[in-house]
């Protein structure tokens, strides 16, 4: 009866977990940060890497020159990652089918608690298939949804692939 509980939550997750937007595990992972600088302000809760700095928290990647993290003290809970680059670049796995939400601009501010992105300045996001680039783009994890805006000359620009088509029903059988 325990491996039949076990096989049907495991089985429930997977079914549940198709039509998630991002990985929730990911948050609850650990932040490992590589740079060539980095200090760290324990008052503040905040901290800064210099130089050629890796991220990764679950299937988060984050490749940027400069980036500062700044933590709830009280909490102890990252709040916020704000990456600076030519570009800075953000993704994440964003269902178990292996999609992949890519972006980058010249800065990304990743809002943990609120799961949002902003990308700034030369902005590009692609996910499954679907790309825009902007000077500022909007990316709402939870949800899958984004906004765009062209602040200076030029206009926003978006490929959208079409949805494949149902397959069509079989007739009903005649009697």
């Amino acid at each position: 009866m325990k491996r039949f509980i076990n096989v049907s939550v495991l089985l429930t997750s997977a079914l549940i977990g198709q039509y998630a937007y991002a990985l929730p595990e990911d948050t609850t992972k650990p932040l490992e940060i590589q740079a060539d600088e980095a200090s760290f302000d324990q008052n503040s809760g905040e901290a800064i890497y210099k130089g050629n700095v890796f991220v990764k928290q679950g299937t988060i990647e984050i490749q940027a020159q400069y980036l500062k993290v700044t933590t709830d003290a009280k909490t102890r809970k990252f709040s916020s990652l704000e990456a600076t680059g030519k570009p800075a670049k953000f993704s994440q796995q964003i269902d178990w089918s292996g999609n992949i939400v890519i972006s980058k601009g010249n800065e990304i501010h990743y809002l943990t608690s609120e799961s949002k992105l902003e990308i700034i300045g030369d902005g590009y996001l692609s996910r499954m298939q679907n790309s825009i680039t902007a000077d500022y783009i909007l990316y709402m994890i939870d949800d899958g949804t984004f906004s765009a805006e062209k602040k200076d000359s030029g206009r926003v620009s978006m490929t959208l692939q079409p949805q494949a088509p149902k397959d069509k029903q079989a007739p009903e059988n005649k009697k």
